[in-house]
């Protein structure tokens, strides 16, 4: 059943929200839509006020989980939002990408171009508007920190509470590790200023960091990739906690911490979201009972933003 939120805009009903999230968890939304425009995704906020219900901004769903009971307003996706603006400065080492843009697309894009810098995200897997929310980052070498934030030049926001339009500069943003001080706002856009660089050498870092990927994370079943982040140092990493004390292989329902890596919760079939957040929340105490550390996850649970 579907219906709209004005003239333009396709709204759906009790969408399942497994088949939106990479952990593939998670109940319906009473509302879902997917705009493609600015304007689509203002007629939608407008409707979500004018019918006083909750919504929900969602990238690709990598680093959320819905409940099991669903969400009671409107889930709005931007993974088709503006699918084609990429935008290279014709002087400068410089590209605007919309929310909506998978990351991967924007460092093969970045890389056609003949621009460095971003290559680190190319196995991220989320949105532009998502990894500047997250200050997603990735990097294959012990102690070093890549993360979008450090790329930032400035982001294009709406406001939640007005609806207003806005432009952040660098100066305005602070990032650190995932994390970004854009609570109340939905990104609309962000600006990177790269470098130059070869395409062939570009090419070479993007088949290192889907190889490291590939040997050292389990693509084999959905997940929601590192489910906590990473202590200080010297502690050891997530991961490496996690397999220290035997942990791999455990399960609740059809959850489990990955055999191959022990930072991932795996999906291995049909899964509950009762049984991800239950299989963390061991995992949490079985750490601060032997080490007393206590992580701190970095998926999120779905609520009312």
């Amino acid at each position: 059943m579907s219906s709209q939120a004005s003239s333009k805009t396709l709204l759906r009903h009790n969408v399942d929200l497994s088949n939106f999230t990479t952990m593939q968890v998670g109940g319906t939304a009473r509302y879902f839509s997917e705009p493609s425009t600015e304007e689509d995704l203002h007629e939608l906020l407008g409707f979500a006020k004018s019918e006083n219900l909750p919504y929900y901004i969602l990238g690709k769903g990598s680093n959320v989980i819905f409940p099991d009971e669903g969400f009671p307003g409107l889930v709005i996706t931007l993974i088709h939002y503006e699918q084609e603006r990429i935008i290279f400065d014709p002087e400068n080492p410089v590209v605007t990408a919309s929310a909506g843009i998978h990351l991967y697309r924007l460092v093969v894009a970045c890389r056609e171009r003949g621009l460095g810098g971003a290559e680190f995200l190319c196995n991220v897997p989320g949105t532009v508007g998502g990894g500047v929310i997250m200050n997603a980052g990735f990097s294959r070498f012990p102690g070093q920190s890549n993360e979008i934030g450090d790329l930032i030049e400035e982001i294009c926001v709406l406001n939640k509470k007005d609806g207003q339009k806005e432009i952040l500069t660098k100066d305005k943003l602070k990032f650190s590790y995932r994390y970004s001080n854009l609570d109340g706002k939905i990104v609309l856009s962000a600006t990177l200023r790269l470098w130059r660089r070869k395409p062939e050498d570009i090419q070479k870092e993007i088949r290192a960091n889907f190889d490291y990927r590939n040997g050292k994370q389990d693509l084999k079943h959905p997940s929601s990739g590192s489910v906590f982040k990473n202590p200080e140092p010297p502690a050891l990493s997530a991961g490496k906690l996690i397999d220290s004390l035997g942990l791999k292989g455990l399960r609740v329902g059809d959850a489990q911490i990955s055999e191959k890596h022990g930072n991932y919760i795996i999906n291995l079939g049909n899964a509950k979201s009762s049984d991800v957040w239950a299989l963390i929340d061991q995992i949490q105490r079985k750490v601060f009972d032997a080490t007393g550390i206590s992580l701190e996850p970095e998926v999120k649970k779905a609520g009312i933003i």
